[in-house]
């Protein structure tokens, strides 16, 4: 099993969630030494982390689809999937990439893909999407500023 993606619980550090490639997400204890909680997602995790406040994880797959948990008392109950598809051609890129919340805040969340976009979520909603191969600091200038005007 060819694990894809870890993170410790930011707020209590003796768990951590993992994502694989058998389509499979779980929660590990440390102490225990024992997988706490898993959830199978029917696709290959591609990327997983904890929301800052540790009460949450978003979950993504190969298939570009984005799985928001609860994960207070540590374990994975499926909250809401949001689409992040685009709308006007399908991509084959669709592989969700990583995940970077902005500093402070656990709901305003970046979403890479393999698709060359980057998407801006807030809650459950997506709320802006930057697209392009070329990628510069001007560009990232300009997503910080949306990001705090959000």
């Amino acid at each position: 099993i060819s694990v894809t993606c870890i993170q410790f619980n930011p707020v209590d550090d003796r768990y951590f969630i993992s994502g694989s490639l058998d389509e499979k997400v779980r929660i590990w204890s440390i102490p225990g030494r024992e997988i706490v909680d898993w959830n199978d997602l029917h696709e290959m995790v591609t990327a997983a982390c904890y929301t800052p406040d540790g009460q949450r994880a978003l979950v993504g797959s190969h298939k570009g689809s984005c799985h928001i948990y609860d994960t207070s008392d540590n374990k994975l109950l499926q909250k809401k999937q949001i689409d992040l598809q685009n709308k006007k051609r399908k991509s084959n890129q669709k592989k969700i990439t990583g995940f970077q919340f902005l500093p402070g805040s656990s709901s305003k969340v970046l979403i890479t893909s393999a698709d060359s976009r980057i998407r801006v979520v807030d809650g459950f909603e997506l709320v802006h999407k930057f697209k392009g191969i070329k990628f510069c600091a001007l560009e990232l200038i300009h997503i910080r500023l949306f990001l705090f005007k959000v």
